[in-house]
């Protein structure tokens, strides 16, 4: 059903593209946290491995979700695209600790405002970056 559903047109005027990339979003942030915490607290895996499989389960999701309703697959085959996909994560990642480190260690500012500042910066980052590098046409 997915593929079906994945392979349909999607031509979306960039306000409801922009609205849908937020909704996926803040729905795969929620799960990568239920995962986190549900591998941490609950099956007591070390937190650097919840991470990581909280970041590739949301970050598969986010995909998925992407391509159904956010962005026209572009000119990559299905492989490739999902390949930029995962790095272009991997560096809104990247951006979310050190964005994170240099807010809170250096600044002072309250972790939970470096987390609201940090999800602009990587948020504004993951949409560009998918839209312009992973799924352009």
């Amino acid at each position: 059903m997915t593929a079906t559903l994945a392979a349909a047109p999607l031509k979306l005027d960039g306000l409801v593209q922009i609205r849908r990339f937020v909704l996926v979003g803040a729905g795969t942030v929620s799960v990568d946290y239920a995962v986190l915490y549900l591998m941490t607290s609950r099956m007591h895996v070390t937190y650097l491995i919840s991470t990581a499989v909280a970041f590739m389960f949301a970050s598969t999701l986010n995909y998925l979700l992407s391509v159904w309703c956010v962005f026209e697959s572009g000119k990559l085959s299905r492989a490739f695209e999902f390949s930029f996909f995962l790095v272009t994560s991997l560096a809104g990642l990247v951006f979310n600790q050190l964005s994170m480190w240099l807010l809170v260690s250096l600044w002072s500012l309250n972790y939970l405002l470096a987390k609201a500042i940090s999800i602009l910066i990587v948020t504004t980052w993951n949409f560009f970056s998918k839209k312009k590098l992973v799924f352009s046409n």
